[in-house]
């Protein structure tokens, strides 16, 4: 008799740990599974986030369009450093023999001294 209630008070305690064990099982799947549909919650923000700037990329990027080649560009450009620009620094009409600079409106200081 005294080993049956042994017996029955050790099942008993095994089936309360083991109920108690299954209890706190469900309440980490339940915690993880609240995360994960946080996890969710926040990604499908940030995608309709993503959506709403994409189906508004049309208005905000500027609209150009193109009349001529942009290869025509470029290739104006190497003919514009072929040929000399007009009135550059390479000009050597405001100086004079020695390479000052002169307008011509006033005499130069060794003119006019005796």
């Amino acid at each position: 008799m005294v080993e049956e209630s042994v017996s029955m008070v050790i099942t008993g305690i095994g089936f309360i740990l083991v109920l108690g064990l299954m209890i706190e099982s469900r309440i980490k799947l339940n915690r993880a599974i609240f995360e994960v549909q946080e996890q969710l919650d926040l990604l499908e923000r940030g995608v309709e986030v993503v959506a709403t700037v994409l189906q508004r990329l049309p208005e905000l990027v500027p609209q150009f369009s193109i009349n001529q080649s942009p290869l025509a560009q470029i290739l104006e450009f190497f003919q514009g450093i072929q040929e000399p620009a007009e009135g550059s620094y390479h000009d050597n009409q405001l100086r004079d023999d020695t390479g000052r600079f002169v307008d011509g409106s006033e005499e130069s200081e060794e003119s006019t001294t005796p």
